[in-house]
């Protein structure tokens, strides 16, 4: 049985320890930067189930929620096109994907059901298909 400090080589012949995912400080500054592709529609649906307003061209948003980040994570990966709307097939998908995650954390768990909710008032999200294009 060894004891770090009372081996002086251990620390020598041991492997540094990197970080598996990226710092809080780059993941906040990333979802920032992403948080420029949502639409006026999706900072209002944010906004209705989290409560957080996030301007358009504000040049430091601050920190963002999860919803919003995962929604502009979307927009700027390209799995949203960036006139399509949100749906609530979209945020149950969201959810699921999340749900299903090796860490069993859902971030967005507290928001799904508020912003399902804002959706069905407002008449927007309820899987209508744009046939005209």
């Amino acid at each position: 049985m060894s004891i770090p400090r009372l081996n002086p080589y251990r620390s020598a012949l041991s492997i540094p320890v990197t970080a598996a995912r990226p710092a809080a400080r780059d993941r906040n500054q990333t979802a920032r930067e992403d948080a420029a592709s949502l639409t006026d529609r999706d900072r209002e649906l944010i906004f209705q189930a989290t409560g957080q307003r996030i301007r358009p061209g504000e040049p430091n948003a601050g920190w963002i929620n999860q919803l919003a980040a995962a929604i502009a994570a979307d927009r700027a990966a390209g799995r949203l096109a960036p006139a399509q709307e949100i749906t609530a097939v979209y945020l149950k998908d969201l959810f699921r994907r999340y749900d299903q995650s090796p860490t069993g954390r859902n971030p967005i768990a507290g928001y799904l059901e508020p912003a399902l909710r804002y959706l069905e008032q407002s008449g927007a999200g309820g899987g209508r298909l744009d046939v005209t294009a």
